[in-house]
């Protein structure tokens, strides 16, 4: 009996040992990520600044945006003998030469400069307002036959005539019909709010490129027989960048100095007869033909192109790119097939 109570002491000591001792409450570990930061430098990204704004007609830089944005003005210039020296042309962007009964006459284009005399203004031919016309603005020539004046007046251009006794004038000294004269001031008065500045004339040469292309050959001049009463002559001058004209075998000389295109374009043009007067012959500039380009005392062959009469015309290479030509003033010659064109 006493064994049996001193186990049983036992056992309850025990048990109350046990109750009076707490678990040990069980440890979490969180394992705390390493954080690496790191920092890329910013992407530059370099964009080239665009081309400066250049003059549609000549390439050049265009220092007045509100001449820029001007539309253009052309006027139809006489060649024969009594009324040289012509003036105002070389401030022209842009000048074509066309055959006229046995002579030649010039449609002078302005845009970027202005000429405070401008002429011996004449009259217009067939072929005149599809040159003009993809260029814009204003006409101004003397008058014309009735049919190359519905020719004329069948085009967006607003026409200036001798009529119009504010932009034209007779001036003193000089013989008619060759004193008819006007001014780029008395033009431009006539363009429409609405005219905008031409679409450009050609593709132009950006600084640091050269004049040159397929089966290009250096020249150093140029002789032409545009008419059967006119001679044309270009030498090439590398101090000033020019064709310097001569004209029936001496120097072409305009009332403000020589006449001396940065670029002259020989463009290959049939010609017609004119069906309302068959002593008229014009260039037809519509279609395709062969042009050689001359600049920088260079000569590349080409084609030019004009898909409609309001197109601008295309000059491209052999490989069927557009030429480009330095910036400047270009002088264009509308020349028959087979005409004698000499180069030296």
């Amino acid at each position: 009996m006493a064994v049996l109570l001193l186990v049983l002491a036992a056992l309850l000591g025990a048990a109350c040992s046990s109750a009076g001792k707490a678990a040990a409450p069980a440890t979490t570990t969180t394992a705390v990520p390493e954080t690496t930061t790191t920092t890329e430098a910013p992407t530059t990204t370099t964009t080239a600044p665009p081309p400066p704004p250049t003059y549609p007609l000549t390439g050049l830089p265009a220092t007045d945006v509100g001449i820029a944005g001007r539309a253009a003005v052309a006027v139809k210039i006489d060649n024969i003998i009594d009324a040289r020296p012509q003036a105002g042309i070389n401030a022209a962007d842009l000048v074509y030469e066309e055959f006229t009964e046995g002579v030649t006459r010039f449609i002078v284009v302005y845009h970027s400069q202005d000429a405070e005399v401008v002429g011996p203004v004449r009259s217009v031919r067939p072929a005149d307002p599809v040159i003009v016309s993809p260029l814009g603005g204003v006409f101004g020539f003397s008058g014309g036959s009735p049919g190359a004046l519905l020719l004329a007046a069948d085009t967006p251009l607003t026409l200036v005539m001798e009529d119009d006794v504010a932009v034209m004038y007779r001036r003193p000294g000089r013989a008619a019909p060759h004193n008819l004269y006007t001014s780029t001031a008395g033009l431009f008065s006539r363009v429409p709010a609405e005219a905008g500045s031409p679409r450009p004339f050609a593709t132009f040469l950006t600084e640091g490129k050269s004049f040159g292309g397929p089966g290009a050959m250096p020249v150093a001049s140029i002789a032409l027989v545009p008419a059967p009463y006119v001679t044309a002559a270009y030498d090439w001058d590398a101090a000033s960048g020019t064709w310097l004209r001569s004209t029936d075998g001496a120097p072409h000389m305009l009332e403000e100095g020589r006449m001396a295109p940065t670029t002259v374009i020989v463009q290959f043009t049939p010609y017609q007869f004119f069906i309302d007067d068959y002593d008229v012959q014009y260039p037809e500039v519509v279609g395709t033909g062969e042009a050689w380009i001359f600049a920088a005392g260079a000569m590349v062959p080409g084609t030019w192109h004009k898909e409609s009469p309001g197109a601008v015309t295309n000059f491209v290479d052999s490989a069927g790119a557009p030429i480009a030509i330095p910036p400047g003033q270009t002088w264009v010659h509308l020349v028959a097939p087979g005409s004698s064109v000499t180069t030296g």
